[in-house]
Order: C-alpha cells, then structure tokens, then sequence
C-alpha cells in the first residue's frame, strides 16, 4: 500500500480499524511473531584494529590489580580443615594466625569476611570486639618492604547500619600492592540498603585514597566520594537522607604520588562526537544525549534485558547512544541504544591504548523487535573504525606524559556527590 492509498483509507468510515486489520494481515504473512518479542538487547566481541596489540592475561591483570571481597565466612570448613566446628570468634582466630603468618592478598579477603561475619548480625559485646579490634589492627601494621607501587600500607572504611556508628557494621580494607578494593554486592553479607554511618581512613604510608559509596550493585547509580588523608580517620556520623539506607556497593580505591590529574572522558571526547558517528547510518535518528559511563569487571549475561560482556578481568568505558530506528510503516518507529565497551590499558611501552572492545544494542519490545536488533548488530561493525579514531586521538595527548605503569577509574567526574551515568573519569600512574 502507497501512502496516498493510506491517507484515502483514513479518510472512509471505519478507516483506521481496515488500517490495523490490514497490518496484522501483514505481520502474519510476513512471519513476524504472533506475540510481541520483550525489550532485550545483544552484543558481540570487536576486533582490535591493527595497530593495537591486544594485552596478554599477564598485562590486563597488571592493569587492574583489584581485589574482591568474600561473602560471610560460611561453609569454608569444607575447605579449611582448622575451621571445623568453630564458633564465629574462633575461626576469626584462625583467620587471624593465618594472616599473622601469610599476609597474602587471599588470606586478607578471608580474614575479612571472618571480621564481618561478627560485625554484620549486630553490636558485639566486649570480649567479640576486642577480637575484632585486635584483626583488624592486623592490616594497619607498616609494610616490611616496598611494593612496586610505592610506600602503601591500607586504606579502610567500617560502615554502620545505624547512624552515630551504631548496629550492625562492615569492615573492608585494602591491603598493600593493590589499587581497588571492592565489594560488588552488599546482599552477600546482608547488609544491602542499610548503611547510616561511616568511619574511613589511610595509614601515613598512603599518599591517599577514595572510598566511594553505590546506590546499586556493581558501583552503578548515584555515588558518595569520600577523599582519605594520609594519617587520619575521619567519621560521618549520618551520611544524609539523600544516602541514607541505600548503599549497595563500593570501593576503596588507592591514589598514588606520581599520577596525573583525573580527567573525565566526556571532556576528551565530546558526546557529540559519538552521536554523529551513529546517526550517519541510515534509518536511524537521535533519542537523546549519550550516556559515558563505566562496567566495572562485568560477567554477563552478554543477551537479555540488559546486556553486558562477559568479560570480569577488565574494566570499561561504556558508552550508550540513544537513537530512533525507522521501522515499516504499519509500526511505529523503535527505540533503541547502540552500545560501545571501550578498554583502556597501558601496553608494555608505556603508553596508554584504547579501543572498542565490545558492542551490542538494545531494542524496545515489539513485533519487529528481532528484525531492528539484527538490523543495527549489522550496521554498528561500521561505526568502530571511528570511534576507535575518537579513543586513539584523545589517548595521544594523554600520552604525552607517558610513560605511564597503569591506569585507573573514578567515577562519573570525581565529585564528592555525582552518578556513574554522569562519566568516568580516568588516572594514569607514572
């Protein structure tokens, strides 16, 4: 049917019910689905352009230098022989001496989950917390040597679940040798949306840190930045009914003496850039601003409701276009997200590489949701070679101060208050 044809139909009696009989007709012939497809996206792994030369495993590990908190300490009696038929107070103990003989980054997360496997059900009487003190002291002790980072010792915070530092608590701390420290998920030790106050600080061997507070799981959402001082704990007695109750996640994150300024990719980068790099392909036209944010160490599922690689040794750049897709004229047109995973490292040369990693979309529900998904997972292999050039030439003037040792994110545009949607910004280490 022509539009004119179209527009005469409109204008009979009964016009618009022939119209939507009409279309239905169409969508069965056509073999579109009898029932709506759901809002779901894809992706699919990039290749690097030629001139990168992809990162080992031994190089993206460098380049991250993250440690993950553990759950409760339950069940690892299966493991840990010395923990069988232990009290909480006990196999805290035994973590204690296991640490006390081994500091070894493994025995740090145990001995922490054994801390909060106390901390988190309540107060502690008298006799638990001198316990729990005497651990923690543990991780405070001057290092015997100096790491490849620098002169570190740790970086902590203790969170409440009451506000004055009362109720349950949750203790993280970051050890030597490391640059983040995170806690992806607070529903593993129950204490999702229930922090009210904080206590955090860094020893005098630090140059400094960040412990960042999350609205939602996987360091998403709105964020508290809280700066650390060398020497000094401080405490935030209620950390405000704009965070009150709501943390999910977060992050130590260790700073360094011989690093850049934090630059946000969004000033390197303009969004606009990207925008017209998408709206070039035909069919498609913008729905909005683009999102530059981040997916920290993300592990799928790389289809659904809301794709993501599976890919949990890296951290990226995550960049989201917004765009309307012109459909057949029996449906309006969809909305949709083209979707760009950038990986950022440091190469053995110094210099500071990025480059698409990822790629994928979102489509809205409907019945041709299949037919506008597949249709942009064709087109958008066409837009990496340019917004590869838009990394590449931003990455130039970074390296201008290179050599760089590795690199590291903060979030949105490193603002005390602020949402991971807002940017990311982004240290280089000297």
């Amino acid at each position: 049917m022509t539009r004119e044809e179209m527009e005469c139909m409109l204008l009979e009696p009964n016009g618009v019910e022939r119209i939507r009989e009409l279309a239905e007709r169409m969508r069965i012939n056509q073999g579109v689905l009898a029932q709506p497809a759901p809002a779901g996206g894809t992706m699919a792994r990039a290749e690097a352009p030629p001139n990168i030369r992809l990162a080992s495993q031994e190089e993206i590990a460098a380049n991250d230098l993250s440690l993950a908190s553990l759950p409760r300490v339950l069940g690892l009696d299966r493991f840990i022989a010395d923990l069988a038929n232990k009290s909480p107070i006990e196999a805290l103990e035994v973590l204690e001496g296991r640490f006390r003989q081994d500091p070894s980054a493994s025995n740090g997360a145990l001995l922490q989950a054994g801390i909060n496997g106390l901390t988190t059900s309540g107060p502690l009487d008298e006799a638990s917390k001198r316990v729990v003190e005497r651990a923690m002291a543990l991780f405070h002790k001057k290092p015997q040597r100096k790491k490849k980072q620098g002169g570190t010792d740790d970086i902590w915070y203790w969170g409440y679940v009451d506000a004055n530092y009362g109720g349950g608590s949750t203790w993280a701390d970051l050890i030597q040798g490391w640059i983040y420290w995170r806690t992806p998920d607070f529903r593993s030790f129950g204490m999702n949306d229930a922090l009210s106050s904080l206590i955090y600080g860094c020893t005098t061997e630090e140059t400094g840190g960040n412990v960042i507070l999350f609205e939602n799981i996987n360091y998403n959402g709105r964020y508290r930045n809280y700066s650390t001082q060398p020497g000094f704990s401080t405490g935030v007695s209620y950390v405000g009914d704009d965070f009150n109750d709501i943390t999910s996640s977060t992050l130590i994150v260790r700073r360094f003496a011989n690093e850049t300024a934090p630059v946000s990719i969004g000033s390197a980068v303009p969004q606009s850039a990207v925008t017209d790099i998408v709206n070039q392909q035909g069919g498609v036209r913008s729905a909005g601003n683009t999102t530059i944010t981040w997916d920290l160490w993300p592990s799928g599922p790389t289809t659904g409701s809301d794709p993501h690689p599976d890919d949990p040794g890296k951290r990226f750049i995550y960049v989201i276009v917004p765009i309307m897709v012109q459909t057949p004229w029996y449906v309006p047109d969809y909305y949709a997200q083209v979707r760009y995973w950038i990986y950022l490292y440091v190469d053995t040369s110094g210099n500071l590489q990025g480059y698409v990693n990822w790629y994928g979309c979102y489509v809205e529900g409907g019945i041709v949701h299949d037919q506008v998904r597949d249709g942009l997972m064709a087109k958008i292999p066409g837009t990496l070679g340019q917004v590869n050039n838009l990394v590449s030439q931003a990455l130039a003037l970074a390296n201008i101060g290179a050599p760089y040792r590795f690199s590291y994110f903060l979030p949105g545009r490193n603002e005390f208050n602020g949402n991971t949607s807002d940017d990311v910004s982004v240290v280089a280490v000297r």
